[in-house]
């Protein structure tokens, strides 16, 4: 997915493209090297990721060096990047494997430093959920901030066949990291029982 102007995700795909106005140079995150990604006509960005993730999309899809950066982060290590109207902290983090497939996945930590805010990314939930693990200093640090968002594909709930032992997996990971608010990729609604498992008293999260 595409970080917007301000460093929240955006899901972009040829159904929702002209209702998104992009950034040329924007930022796109690799969560996996299982598919090729869409990207928007013209678009030249920084595709960000892990080396391993980026060395085994460049051998699959072959993707034009001349039009994409592509730009390699270690795990749990943050780093500042700049999209269109802000400056955001991003940190890859390993999910374990794709349930679909053996390969490696990944979710990333977004923090918006302008009002101190951490947002979990998951495109797909993996075999692991302990996205922070207890020996690594990055553990504590999320432990004493928090994350205030997580956001989800809701394509868990709108596709066929159903697929319900994701849905309580979701669930079970809201109820572990207890987010001020769970939203959907897309933008859709999603059921109103994954507010159950988020914070009750929780911060103004209106993001504009």
């Amino acid at each position: 997915m595409f970080l917007d102007a301000f460093g929240f995700p955006k899901e972009v795909t040829p159904d929702n493209l002209h209702e998104y106005s992009y950034d040329l140079h924007g930022t796109k995150l690799l969560t996996s090297a299982d598919f090729e990604i869409y990207l928007p006509p013209q678009w030249h960005g920084t595709i960000y990721s892990t080396e391993e993730l980026l060395d085994t999309y460049r051998n699959r899809f072959n993707p034009d060096p001349n039009l994409l950066t592509f730009h390699a982060l270690q795990p749990y290590e943050p780093e500042f990047i700049c999209c269109e109207k802000a400056v955001v902290e991003l940190t890859a983090l390993p999910a374990g494997q794709s349930l679909y497939s053996d390969a490696e996945i990944l979710v990333f930590l977004v923090k918006q430093t302008a009002n101190d805010t951490n947002t979990l990314i998951t495109k797909e939930l993996g075999s692991e959920l302990n996205f922070f693990p207890h020996n690594h200093h990055y553990h504590a640090r999320i432990m004493d901030e928090g994350i205030d968002v997580v956001y989800v594909d809701d394509r868990i709930y709108n596709g066929s066949p159903p697929v319900n032992y994701q849905h309580q997996r979701l669930y079970n990971l809201l109820s572990n990291i207890q987010p001020c608010a769970v939203l959907s990729l897309s933008g859709r609604p999603l059921p109103e029982v994954l507010r159950g498992a988020c914070r009750k008293t929780a911060r103004n999260m209106e993001h504009n």
